[in-house]
């Protein structure tokens, strides 16, 4: 051990309070300057929210637009007829409906074709003609009846499928076949590969020849009718010919009451009685002669007038589609000017 060592530290004079203090303060103030020399600058305070609210609006604003301009329209939804214990009628675009009493009728447009469904009873379709549009479909059960223009009668009775076709064209799809219907002919489910004439009543014979009798003596002429006045009004539905008679056979009994009349009187008789009917009950009247004129008589055509004229007189709103399904079934028909005429009221008086 040194000498050094056994005198320890060499001794230190103790500073004045005043000393340190100068000390301290001079320490201090050396380390408040370090330190904020390295503190970080602060930056302002960014104001990104202002800019961001327009951003925004106008993000959602484009969107819209976009939606707008690039969504399909949505399609009109499906609408259901159906008559009760009596015949009606609807329209489904520029086609005219004949629901038969007790038939259930759903129309709708398919891949931008007018589409009916048949879901019960039977029906008449007046179609114009399609042109460049898509064609008109109806479906009854498996049977898919395609048509461009035409008018024709779709029956469907359970499995049953029956289609009519009065004048025009239609295709009948049925379980992957495909069959051409006429005017005149009439399709069954029950044969689908066979195309039938629609039957129509036997023409009447001819009159017999009368008996020569001897010569009568010559009588006077004849003074000459005076000519009907004109009139200037729409004329009442032209009645049908007559069919011409044989001469009266022998006498015979009477037949029993239970006797069926054949159908030309049958249907002249409803027409009378139907023309009777109409100041007490119009609408009876109405109806009764749309049930007429859905046939095939001669007193179809009258009818079919008739319930037009009828529907013009009492401001009804299907007199526009009565008479012009008379037109286009019976274009040279003895009412056509008629029809016309009062179609030409309707359209003037319309706003």
């Amino acid at each position: 051990m040194t000498e050094e060592s056994r005198l320890g530290p060499p001794p230190i004079e103790p500073l004045p309070e005043t000393a340190w203090a100068r000390v301290e303060r001079g320490l201090w103030s050396r380390l408040d300057a370090q330190s904020a020399a390295r503190a970080p600058v602060a930056e302002p305070q960014r104001r990104w929210w202002l800019a961001a609210v327009p951003l925004a609006a106008a993000a959602a604003a484009l969107a819209v637009v976009l939606v707008t301009h690039t969504s399909p329209p949505l399609p009109d939804p499906p609408s259901r007829v159906v008559s009760g214990t009596s015949p009606s009628l609807a329209s489904f675009g520029d086609a005219h409906i004949e629901l038969d009493a007790r038939t259930a009728l759903v129309m709708n447009h398919e891949d931008a074709h007018p589409t009916v469904l048949v879901e019960y009873g039977a029906a008449w379709f007046t179609v114009a003609p399609r042109l460049q549009r898509p064609a008109f479909l109806v479906h009854a059960g498996d049977a898919t009846v395609r048509v461009v223009g035409t008018r024709f009668r779709v029956l469907r009775a359970g499995e049953r499928i029956g289609v009519e076709v009065d004048h025009g064209l239609v295709d009948v799809t049925f379980r992957g076949g495909v069959v051409a219907v006429g005017a005149g002919q009439r399709w069954s489910s029950d044969d689908p590969g066979r195309i039938a004439a629609i039957a129509v009543a036997p023409a009447a014979p001819p009159p017999a020849e009368p008996a020569a009798e001897p010569p009568a003596a010559p009588a006077e002429p004849a003074a000459p009718a005076p000519p009907a006045p004109a009139r200037s009004q729409v004329h009442r539905p032209v009645r049908p010919p007559p069919v011409a008679a044989t001469p009266p056979p022998a006498p015979t009994p009477p037949a029993p009451p239970s006797a069926a009349a054949p159908p030309g009187d049958r249907d002249a008789a409803e027409y009378d009685r139907l023309a009777a009917l109409e100041p007490r009950s119009p609408s009876a009247a109405l109806t009764g002669y749309l049930a007429l004129a859905r046939g095939t008589s001669p007193w179809a055509a009258p009818a079919l007038f008739a319930a037009g004229r009828l529907a013009f007189e009492h401001h009804d709103d299907r007199a526009v589609t009565l008479l012009g399904m008379y037109l286009q079934r019976f274009p040279t028909g003895a009412n056509a000017a008629d029809a016309r005429k009062l179609l030409a009221q309707l359209t003037s008086a319309a706003p």
